[in-house]
């Protein structure tokens, strides 16, 4: 039997597959029903019916200036108003995910272009193919840059992308050996990155040529033959099975549930095709999942932004980097550790920081509208439910309601000015420890 379709699987759904479910995108999805939000969700088309078309990064102006392509805090504030405004969240969503997949750095490729290139890779391949990302991504000049297939040649092939080919991107350690890290590389020579006509070209004459064998596989293999290779292995659908299921449902899933996607996945190994899967699962809409992710440090300033439509800000990006995550500029090439590493004391004061910071730019209009006024005879928990559902955070636990009602029914329910006072109930929502979470 089909598990039910309410209020509490939309926003579960949303709270996974967007930045922020809001309670129009929410109350969208579920008269649109389950199928058909997925069905959107996977094509990147609006629940809403709302547009939205991302002005070039030289038009949009963050405290006041426009923000420049050239510099990466500009970049990184560029990417966040893309999030925040979004009509295609998951394929953002998935962008953000294989960021943190394929991880590049500009800490060593130095070149803004490249890196914004690879982005836009990585977002037209979001969904899509997965045999054709990973084919795509090992010729790309940022890539090709940031682990050194650039001066790999025949006679000194660089190991470097062949293992993290195997290691991070498809196989997982311990579906190979030094071995096959060696000889893959001799098959991924003869590609370079030409800065000056930026240009990826192949050398026929730098390319081994000769019979390696990786994997089991034995033949004259070059860059398009080793993607071949890892694609007829077994591990590769459990691994990007696995890393699906702890990013959009559960951080420990079940041997049961990574082999049941897995088979999915090595269908079609099509990204969007699996997640339908998963996003129309009756597992994942398990009352125990919900709320139980961690969310990125991105998902809580993008998701803070667009619930208090507020104005795109260069301090966005700086409270990301507070908070342990520099967008484009991973920590190493195994990228975020993710999870509960993202609560540690000094990342949830940024939390904090931010969320206080956040909530002062709101005027006192923004607390007059209907959104946030309740009748007098509202009760502390109501006005507590209702700043929750503004927000997005739709379940509160009973310790958090009960000291959220108390603080509101001691400032401003029954005072003659009460903007203070909601403007720190708000802000008390924002750091609770359900907001933390999705």
């Amino acid at each position: 039997m089909s598990a039910e379709w309410t209020e509490k699987e939309a926003a579960h759904l949303l709270s996974r597959a967007t930045f922020f479910p809001g309670r129009d995108e929410v109350n969208a999805a579920v008269q649109l029903g389950k199928d058909e939000t997925v069905r959107r969700l996977v094509a990147g088309e609006s629940l809403t019916g709302r547009m939205f078309s991302p002005e070039p990064i030289g038009r949009i102006t963050a405290d006041g200036k426009a923000l420049d392509q050239e510099q990466i805090v500009d970049q990184q504030t560029y990417w966040l108003y893309r999030m925040i405004n979004t009509q295609a969240p998951l394929i953002e969503k998935m962008t953000l995910f294989w960021h943190g997949h394929f991880t590049t750095s500009y800490q060593k490729v130095r070149e803004m272009p490249l890196i914004v290139r690879q982005n836009e890779l990585l977002r037209s391949h979001a969904l899509g193919s997965f045999r054709d990302l990973v084919r795509e991504i090992g010729k790309d000049p940022a890539m090709m840059v940031y682990l050194d297939t650039n001066n790999s040649r025949k006679g000194k092939p660089n190991e470097n992308y062949a293992r993290e080919a195997m290691e991070l991107f498809t196989l997982g350690i311990g579906n190979y050996t030094e071995e096959d890290v060696k000889e893959a590389a001799r098959a991924l020579t003869g590609w370079s990155y030409d800065k000056k006509t930026d240009q990826v070209n192949f050398n026929a004459k730098q390319h081994d040529g000769g019979t390696k064998t990786v994997l089991g596989h034995t033949g004259p293999l070059d860059a398009d033959g080793f993607v071949e290779v890892l694609f007829e292995q077994q591990a590769l659908p459990r691994w990007v099975a696995r890393k699906l299921l702890t990013w959009f449902a559960a951080a420990e899933p079940s041997d049961e549930w990574v082999s049941g996607l897995a088979a999915v996945f090595a269908k079609s190994f099509h990204i969007g095709d699996t997640l339908r899967s998963l996003f129309l699962s009756d597992a994942f809409y398990a009352p125990e999942l919900r709320g139980s992710l961690v969310k990125s440090p991105a998902e809580y300033v993008a998701g803070i932004a667009k619930a208090l439509e507020l104005p795109v800000a260069r301090g966005y990006a700086q409270a990301l980097r507070k908070m342990g995550q520099e967008l484009y500029l991973p920590p190493n090439v195994a990228g975020w550790r993710g999870g509960t590493a993202w609560l540690t004391t000094t990342n949830l004061l940024a939390r904090c920081q931010f969320a206080e910071a956040a909530v002062k730019r709101l005027n006192q209009g923004h607390f007059s509208a209907k959104d946030y006024m309740l009748e007098a005879s509202a009760s502390p928990q109501q006005w507590v439910k209702r700043f929750g559902l503004n927000v997005g955070v739709r379940e509160l636990g009973e310790q958090t309601s009960a000291v959220l009602a108390n603080y509101a029914d001691e400032t401003f329910i029954h005072a003659a000015q009460k903007t203070n006072g909601m403007r720190g109930l708000l802000q008390l929502v924002l750091i609770s420890p359900e907001a933390q979470m999705k």
